[in-house]
């Protein structure tokens, strides 16, 4: 494992092979992948800390979600890498690199998806400000932890019935400094709505991946991507919910494997 940094956003590289980008979800890091990292060896797995997360900067005051998606499908060339995974809040930045740079990589898998600017169920969007409030009351710690990951909504609900999963994944949430709620960064980077439409000029393999039990909002996402991308796929995996990647790292490593198997050919 090495570590190094793309423009002050962590980077950490796992592994030897074709390189595969990872792009993990809200209030996570790198170190969410692991466990399928280790079930797909060959590759050369490389996982970024989005902005406000891990060990990486905040957004800069000059950029947008375009400036950002630039500096990754920038760094990702120099280093030779050819396929992104992105999950959920991860799909967001994974999209906009696929809206500007749609032949720059020779696949894309996209799970849990969503498009910036895109509607979100009401006790999610209770759950954002509920979390704003709890931060500027009490700052970070457990409890904005708690918050999050109490269903409903079912963001983490899937995740209930892993125990070789939840304490993984709670342990890294609970590392999250909330950075982005202190300087309200988080709004430049939808505010520009995207459109599944938009996602029309890439011609590369994309592969959607949702769990059965997914919200409503990222199945529909997906559907919508399907429809604007002829060169999408739709798997979904049984029981799962919105983390199905996290949820059952062998059912996904399976599923992401045989599709970048498929592109390498």
């Amino acid at each position: 494992m090495t570590a190094s940094h793309w423009d002050g956003l962590s980077v950490t590289e796992v592994g030897a092979g074709p390189g595969v980008l990872w792009l993990h979800g809200y209030t996570m890091r790198a170190a969410v992948w692991q466990p399928l990292w280790d079930l797909l060896p060959g590759w050369r797995h490389v996982g970024i800390d989005l902005p406000w997360h891990g060990s990486s900067r905040s957004l800069r005051p000059e950029e947008d979600l375009g400036a950002l998606a630039d500096t990754v499908v920038s760094a990702a060339a120099r280093t030779s890498i050819a396929h992104v995974v992105a999950l959920s809040f991860g799909t967001v930045l994974a999209a906009e690199m696929a809206i500007r740079h749609p032949q720059a990589f020779e696949s894309w898998t996209l799970a849990a998806p969503a498009l910036a600017g895109m509607p979100h169920e009401p006790t999610v969007e209770r759950r954002y400000v509920d979390l704003a409030t709890l931060f500027a009351r009490h700052g970070p710690g457990p409890h904005m932890t708690r918050l999050w990951m109490t269903s409903p909504p079912a963001t983490f609900a899937g995740l209930d019935s892993r125990p070789d999963a939840c304490p993984r994944v709670r342990a890294l949430i609970e590392q999250h400094e909330w950075r982005e709620l202190r300087d309200g960064g988080m709004r430049r980077l939808v505010d520009r709505p995207q459109r599944a439409g938009e996602l029309a000029a890439v011609e590369t393999p994309v592969l959607v991946v949702l769990g059965e039990r997914d919200l409503f909002t990222h199945r529909a996402c997906a559907r919508s991507i399907a429809a604007a991308v002829p060169s999408a796929t739709v798997r979904v995996m049984p029981g799962c919910g919105h983390l199905a990647l996290l949820e059952d790292p062998g059912s996904a490593a399976a599923l992401v494997g045989d599709h970048l198997r498929r592109v390498r050919r």
